[in-house]
């Protein structure tokens, strides 16, 4: 869905008025702004949330294609050790 929303400045800050279809039910948001200018917003999770959601990972094992070992590791620095 897209929708045209107002933006106005607030001391030295920059608002946005989200229409109602864009309601978040949150106090927070997240917002990112990723390296071409397109803004994402989404509610930040509350505390609790957050909180289940690390234990669920944390009781979940890494399946064994997660972080392979690899040979195309970096090689060490030739200048590491020299003193100029």
């Amino acid at each position: 869905m897209i929708a045209t929303a107002k933006v106005f400045s607030t001391g030295n800050s920059q608002a946005i008025r989200l229409p109602k279809a864009f309601r978040v039910n949150s106090d927070e948001v997240w917002i990112s702004k990723s390296s071409d200018g397109i803004i994402t917003i989404q509610p930040k999770p509350k505390k609790d949330e957050l909180e289940a959601f690390l234990a669920e990972l944390r009781a979940t094992p890494p399946s064994e294609e997660f972080l392979q070992p690899r040979d195309d590791a970096p090689r060490p620095s030739p200048f590491e050790g020299w003193d100029a």
